[in-house]
Formats: structure tokens, sequence, C-alpha cells
């Protein structure tokens, strides 16, 4: 009995990291926005303000950015966006649950800048990942529990 809650667990653990669960408990996206928006002065006194970057980009996380930079100068900061990106669905999602999608991918393609929207304080953007991406990570999640369901079977004949 010990070993099959051990290997539920790991099963679990497994899971859990496929499929991108946070650690935070499940808190509700807009609480942590309840707060006013923070400035922060950078050197040679540049307005900066804060904005979280998520999903398929090679380095998300929070910025502190100049007030005057866009998408664009965000992902090229956070090192671009992964092979796995969707650039034709970017989500901003502004304090006042507002979410404006942007379609960086139109933009490569016509150099229309009026299709960019401009960063505020606390905006949280999203890069999704392409049907393939998340096609192999539902694959993986099931590759993943055959694994542990072969190997409960496995100790369960010993």
């Amino acid at each position: 009995m010990r070993l099959k809650t051990v290997f539920f667990t790991l099963f679990m653990v497994v899971l859990c990291h496929q499929v991108g669960y946070s650690q935070d408990g499940g808190e509700s996206f807009g609480s942590q926005y309840d707060r006013a928006a923070q400035y922060v002065l950078g050197s040679s006194d540049v307005l900066l303000i804060s904005v979280n970057l998520w999903g398929h980009i090679r380095k998300p996380g929070i910025y502190n950015v100049p007030s005057n930079f866009g998408i664009i100068d965000l992902l090229s900061s956070a090192g671009g966006p992964l092979k796995t990106a969707r650039l034709n669905d970017v989500r901003i999602i502004r304090k006042n649950e507002e979410v404006i999608t942007v379609n960086i991918e139109e933009y490569i393609k016509t150099g229309n800048r009026d299709l960019l929207v401009s960063l505020q304080p606390g905006d949280v953007v999203i890069v999704s990942g392409s049907i393939s991406d998340i096609f192999g990570r539902i694959v993986g999640t099931i590759r993943d529990f055959a694994i542990i369901v072969n190997v409960i079977l496995l100790a369960s004949r010993i």
C-alpha cells in the first residue's frame, strides 16, 4: 500500500508539472492586482513600469521597463518568443480586467505600428503556445501516466 502512495504522489507531481499548475494554491487572478500601480525611477531618471510576461518566451518573468517601452521591446528584452509561440494571439490583460489581443505576426508582415498597444503598469502579457505544442503536452502527460501505471502494475506483481 505504501508503494502505491509513493507512485501516486510521483504521478501527481509529474502531471502538475506537465499541465503547468502553480504552487500558489490557485489564488484567483484578480486578487493580486488590487493594489495601486507602482512606478520606479530608474537610472538617468527614467520612469519604469512593472510588467508581467508569461508563456512561450525565452525568459518569462516580471520586468521593470521604461514607460515608453512597447510590446516588441518587452519581448526582445525577454530573449524573444520560443518557436512554439503563437504570435498572432498575444494577449495583454490590464488591471481593469480588459483583455487586448495583439497580432504581432501581422505587425511583422506589414510594419503597421497601429497594430501594437502601449504597455501600462501592471499589465500581464501572455504569449500563447501553438496547437502542436498543446498536443505535445497532452501526449507527454499520457506517456508519463502510462509509465507510472506500468510501474505500479509491475510493483504489485512483486
